[in-house]
This record gives structure tokens, sequence and C-alpha cells, in this order.
């Protein structure tokens, strides 16, 4: 068993802040926060796609989420929750200064 704080990058430092790591059974899960500033869009173009399985809480602001044609599929804000699969395409608008929570699950290969 492993404990943490939950702390949040400062707004100068860079925007990831890996909290826990742990390798069990052939699974890496990471737990981290992140702050994204109001008017940023994540990834800066296009979309990204990642190798693991990912939920995020958001505990303040608001993104809008694209779908892989621009258009908008949603708002995550403050107490909303996402799953997202790996390998799925991801992108979004910062319409707020936001923090989320994250975890990350991938298995070792």
């Amino acid at each position: 068993m492993k404990t943490t704080k939950i702390t949040y990058p400062n707004p100068n430092e860079p925007y990831n802040k890996e909290l826990l790591l742990e390798n069990n059974q052939g699974i890496t899960t990471t737990l981290g926060t992140v702050f994204l500033k109001k008017g940023t869009r994540i990834p800066e173009s296009g979309f990204s796609k990642h190798p693991f399985n990912e939920v995020s809480i958001i505990t303040k602001g608001c993104i809008e989420i694209l779908q892989e044609d621009e258009s908008i599929q949603g708002y995550l804000k403050a107490g909303d929750a996402i799953y997202i699969n790996a390998m799925e395409a991801q992108a979004g608008n910062v319409l707020e200064d936001t923090t989320l929570i994250y975890v990350l699950n991938e298995r070792n290969q």
C-alpha cells in the first residue's frame, strides 16, 4: 500500500505532476494531477492517442471535448469524470483554468 497527498502543479511549472507510479502483475498504474490554463488547446494541434487507459476527474474548471472532425462532443466540468480507452483520439479546448486528477493503466509488454 502506498499513500500520497494530492497536489497540483503551479501555473509556472510543467502542467503535469506525477504523484505515484506502480508496476504490479504486468500493469503500470500512474496517478497524477494536471493544471491547464484557460485559452489553451490540448494538444496544441491535432489529437493525441496514448497506449494506456485513462480515468480523469475534473476538480476545477471546464474543458470543451472535441471529436476527430473538430466538432464539440461535450463539456467536462468540476465533478465530472471521463474514461478514455487506450489509443482513443482525444483533444479539447480549455475554457477555464482547470485542474484534474488522472489515473493511467497500461499493460506492460
